[in-house]
């Protein structure tokens, strides 16, 4: 009786066994099925490196975060670093280049994945103009370790202005005194405007070159006569006369008598010059041809010679008449008697021609 109910009881616990073990593997199966639906086969490119992962975790930034990837300034991402991952989606990332670009007085590192040197220039915010220089040409593909360097280059134009110094025309003056002057006109500066054209390399001067130059006022000349007039002192009339030239010459004297001219009163010629004119005292002289006929002469030693002698004479003389002695630097003085004229001689004396 008792073997029967022990029978009886191990066939239970057999059949709750079996049953609770197929239940468990159900469970199991179903977890396991679970798990692997929640998986994620994923490929994550970067530094060269590619990687097939399975993964549970469910964005971008889960993979980063769970092998410690860092992004530096400028590393680009894609999908985008919030995206929800897919089976099969694939990571890639790509490092920014670090580049300074230098311009204006200042250095900017850039970071780009790659780039023109003028997308590296946006990126800084630096305009280019056409005058300026760069150290890479624009177009050029920017490598690692490039250093893109602007040089400014400015141009000004300054407008200066110079003084242009009148002349001074001295113009003779024969009615004016020899050693006067007299101005007729002031002079005025003129003004020359030059135009510079300044360039400048980053603010600092370079180069200047005068690109024009106009009179804008033309200067006016200063006109000063001088004074040729030369004058002598008529001592006996308290005059002055004006003369072109003083000279020393020998004179002698002559008279209209016999001896002298070899005519006496009464002939036809007597007393008569050779410029056909009569013979005065204190008037008629002798000179060569080349002092014309009625050229007026003062001689101031004649004044003295008649002083001596009670007579007073102005000293202006007439040229009226030749000889055939006088040439060269010879006068001739007409005196009305013989014993005069040997009494002067021959003397030396200053001749003014009168104007």
């Amino acid at each position: 009786m008792v073997s029967h109910r022990r029978s009886y009881a191990w066939v239970w616990i057999t059949l709750v066994l079996v049953v609770a073990l197929t239940v468990a593997g159900g469970a199991t199966w179903m977890l396991t099925q679970r798990l692997h639906s929640r998986t994620r086969q994923v490929m994550l490119n970067y530094d060269g490196y590619s990687i097939s992962i399975k993964t549970f975790d469910t964005t971008v930034a889960d993979i980063l975060a769970r092998y410690d990837i860092q992004l530096g300034p400028g590393d680009e991402v894609t999908p985008d670093i919030n995206e929800a991952l897919e089976d099969e989606t694939n990571i890639t990332i790509k490092r920014a280049m670090a580049v300074d670009v230098t311009a204006d007085g200042k250095t900017t590192t850039v970071y780009l994945t790659g780039g023109t040197v003028k997308d590296f220039l946006d990126k800084a915010g630096v305009t280019l103009r056409e005058q300026d220089l760069i150290n890479i040409p624009l177009d050029t593909v920017v490598k690692p370790r490039d250093s893109i360097v602007v040089t400014r280059i400015d141009e000004d134009l300054l407008v200066e202005t110079e003084s242009i110094p009148y002349k001074v025309v001295t113009k003779k003056n024969n009615d004016l005194e020899e050693g006067l002057t007299r101005v007729i006109h002031e002079g005025k500066e003129g003004v020359l405007e030059r135009r510079i054209k300044v360039v400048y390399r980053d603010g600092e001067e370079v180069s200047r070159m005068v690109v024009s130059e106009t009179v804008v006022k033309q200067p006016q000349d200063r006109v000063v006569e001088k004074g040729t007039a030369k004058y002598v002192t008529i001592a006996s009339r308290g005059t002055r006369e004006k003369y072109t030239t003083a000279m020393t010459m020998r004179a002698t004297a002559y008279t209209a008598g016999y001896e002298s001219t070899g005519k006496k009163p009464g002939d036809r010629y007597y007393g008569i010059t050779a410029s056909g004119k009569k013979v005065q005292p204190y008037h008629t002289i002798a000179a060569p041809k080349s002092i014309p006929f009625g050229t007026r002469v003062y001689i101031p030693e004649l004044v003295e010679f008649w002083k001596k002698r009670g007579v007073s004479i102005s000293g202006i003389f007439v040229v009226e008449d030749r000889g055939g002695a006088i040439k060269g630097n010879r006068i001739d003085i007409y005196m009305e008697d013989e014993s005069t004229t040997k009494v002067w001689g021959v003397r030396y004396v200053t001749v003014y021609i009168l104007d």
